[in-house]
């Protein structure tokens, strides 16, 4: 028989354990006061968060600190209105449900923390049930596919592969500039494809733009979508 060690818990969630302690330990659910209730819906937003940005940078293989700092002031601003928003008017007409949230949170990483599935499902499944967003893959979606997250994700590919320090600034403005997030397409092509002097070629000449009046026609249902998503 397999015994699970206790895990190291995230911040967030070892902030939500502490306050569960103080609680007094009952099969039913507390009432709870509006500090407390304000204070684990904060800890669970706060969490889901940081699952979402561990998720990206994991994918996209993002390790630079700020880029992650960047990505999560993003991902807040992206979430706070929409996606968190449902989440607190809950709240507000039940807020015992921050308990049930929390309980569910911190005795699963207690003992699946580096598990990678068990957290998948555990957040997938406050989504459906909490956040009312029945499918998750759309919400990633709408996030990865958010101009100024893409922006990150390529912000640290070049950073990556780029040496030349003059074609490493010259994208990155090209980049501060690129309201549709129509350059990470552009130029991903071939940072994958390792074509760097390609690349500079393109920059230098400015024959990039030509690629990019294309790829901004091919992806308008792209652009179209989110701008819709933007405005639900």
């Amino acid at each position: 028989m397999i015994v699970m060690e206790p895990q190291k818990l995230n911040p967030y969630t070892q902030a939500m354990k502490n306050c569960l302690m103080q609680l007094q330990e009952s099969n039913v659910v507390p009432e709870l006061d509006e500090t407390n209730s304000q204070f684990l819906a904060n800890m669970i937003q706060g969490r889901f968060l940081q699952y979402l940005i561990t998720m990206i940078c994991d994918a996209s293989d993002i390790s630079d600190k700020e880029l992650e700092k960047q990505l999560s002031m993003v991902l807040m601003n992206i979430l706070s209105d929409k996606f968190f928003a449902v989440f607190r008017e809950k709240v507000k007409k039940r807020p015992e449900i921050v308990y049930m949230i929390a309980k569910r949170i911190t005795s699963i990483e207690a003992v699946y923390a580096k598990h990678k599935p068990r957290i998948d499902a555990l957040f997938r499944g406050i989504s459906r049930h909490y956040f009312e967003y029945q499918n998750f893959k759309i919400i990633v979606r709408w996030i990865t596919t958010n101009p100024e997250v893409e922006k990150i994700v390529f912000l640290s590919r070049i950073q990556k592969k780029v040496k030349d320090a003059s074609l490493l600034k010259t994208l990155i403005y090209i980049l501060q500039n690129d309201k549709l997030g129509i350059a990470p397409t552009v130029f991903n092509r071939y940072l994958i494809k390792n074509k760097i002097d390609r690349l500079n070629s393109l920059v230098k000449t400015g024959d990039w733009k030509i690629e990019a009046a294309y790829v901004q026609q091919q992806l308008s249902g792209m652009i179209n979508w989110r701008q819709y998503v933007e405005k639900i």
